[in-house]
């Protein structure tokens, strides 16, 4: 069975190519995804409201391959500027940055839940 990719913020050229099509490896991903990025927008709406630059990079670092993995459009400019000028970039330039990933991975994660739904 094709999966239907019925999604606007994911692109999942990566992860097919990684599973070789192998259904149950996509299906894997996806719940991985699923469990594993709302936590850590969590913690970094957490670290951003406590002014904590240096821990909201390092959230942003361990997120970074898995959003590369799932094609996630338009988010490696941003998170490229966020490593790079987290700690000189004034404090409302990195909340609007990160307001606008924690958007972006929202928009992933219902995307998520949609193939989910439609396919498995």
């Amino acid at each position: 069975m094709a999966i239907q990719w019925n999604t606007t913020t994911i692109n999942p050229q990566d992860l097919i190519q990684i599973s070789r099509g192998n259904n149950e490896i996509v299906y894997k991903y996806l719940q991985q995804f699923q469990e594993l990025i709302p936590q850590r927008i969590v913690f970094l709406e957490k670290s951003l409201k406590a002014e904590d630059r240096k821990k909201v990079r390092q959230i942003l670092h361990q997120m970074s391959p898995q959003l590369q993995f799932f094609g996630i459009k338009d988010m490696m400019q941003a998170l490229r500027r966020l490593e790079l000028e987290y700690s000189t970039m004034p404090l409302e330039d990195l909340s609007s940055l990160v307001n606008t990933v924690v958007n972006k991975l929202n928009m992933a994660i219902k995307d998520v839940e949609i193939v989910l739904k439609e396919n498995f």
